[in-house]
């Protein structure tokens, strides 16, 4: 056998191993373009994310445990500069208080500076595919408005963190006016057919 000639099947073995490479770039690049698509949590017409605030009271800061939350989603829109969707919340009356709206159908507010700083692609905790930050007014014109923290899971749920700074006490000691005060709550939302009931 000349120096130049390679046996049969080192020969077949060489031709393959491209092809083989190719194709497993290929499988790696759609896994990796997969994690991105996140067209699936979007909300069809006549669908909502519904879910309650968190009800222990170490999770909680301005809100009541009655407060429940629906959102609307268009995923595809996260990184754009239109809102990718609408939250509202509802909070049923007792015999002390009449029903509240925090929220009513607040757009989620991109906020564009953020999409230039490492917070825009936040990671925390195992089982969020994607994390979003958005601003949302109040349905009070006078009150603060408010961060929403969108996680996009992958038990295909949706987790939304609401939150507001707040004012600090006054001097006297009283507490701030409602729409000024410290809010904080974490909602765990899934998808249903309807309205979530308001």
């Amino acid at each position: 056998m000349s120096s130049g000639a390679l046996p049969g099947p080192r020969r077949v073995a060489l031709r393959r191993a491209p092809r083989f490479l190719v194709l497993a770039g290929a499988i790696a690049a759609g896994g990796a373009a997969g994690c991105d698509d996140v067209s699936r949590f979007s909300t069809a017409e006549g669908e909502s994310y519904c879910g309650a605030v968190t009800l222990g009271g170490a999770f909680r800061a301005g809100l009541s445990p009655r407060v429940q939350m629906r959102l609307s989603l268009d995923a595809d829109a996260l990184d754009g500069p239109e809102p990718p969707g609408a939250l509202w919340t509802y909070e049923a009356p007792d015999a002390a208080v009449p029903e509240r709206r925090l929220l009513d159908g607040a757009p989620l507010r991109p906020i564009g500076a953020l999409a230039h700083d490492p917070l825009s692609r936040l990671e925390f905790g195992e089982g969020r595919e994607r994390n979003a930050i958005y601003a949302v007014s109040a349905s009070d014109p006078e009150a603060e408005s408010l961060l929403a923290i969108l996680s996009l899971r992958t038990d295909e749920s949706v987790e939304v963190r609401l939150l507001r700074p707040g004012q600090a006490p006054l001097p006297s000691g009283e507490a701030p006016a409602a729409g000024q005060r410290q809010v904080f709550g974490n909602f765990r939302l899934t998808r249903r057919t309807g309205t979530c009931g308001f």
